[in-house]
């Protein structure tokens, strides 16, 4: 199930992405669990595409305990989805779906957000604008 509507998403971004805005790219959203990966990209023209990966890059107290497992994982998944016409970047949910005792830490989603950035730089799927959530619920920082 989607977090947020394709369309939504795109309202809600920020001002400075007006133009990428019109030209649609992708949303991706990701699922973060215990050492899987789930994830699904959204299409302008309402089509989406899934995929889901195991590996092994958390533990019982982080969602991502070693960070080069976690960044190879993501760029295996990134790299499933076409890349977007004209070399569009595209924006991205990650969605922790693990319970965690104490939520997520500011560390966790630092990590989380540098450990996607760089998978989708090695990639060659550039997301210019991400949010994490934990659970559904946005984290803001």
């Amino acid at each position: 199930m989607s977090l947020i509507p394709y369309n939504e998403y795109l309202e809600t971004l920020p001002k400075q992405y007006k133009l990428l805005k019109i030209m649609r790219p992708p949303v991706y959203e990701i699922e973060i669990s215990n050492n899987q990966l789930s994830t699904t990209a959204y299409y302008k023209d309402g089509s989406d595409k899934n995929y889901e990966l195991k590996a092994k890059f958390s533990n019982r107290r982080l969602v991502i305990a070693d960070f080069l497992l976690a960044v190879e994982a993501l760029t295996d998944l990134l790299l499933k989805f076409p890349k977007h016409s004209f070399a569009l970047n595209g924006f991205a949910i990650v969605n922790v779906t693990e319970e965690l005792a104490d939520g997520l830490t500011a560390i966790e989603i630092k990590v989380i957000r540098e450990a996607f950035w760089a998978a989708s730089n090695k990639a060659k799927r550039r997301v210019i604008s991400s949010k994490v959530h934990y659970q559904g619920q946005p984290i803001h920082q």
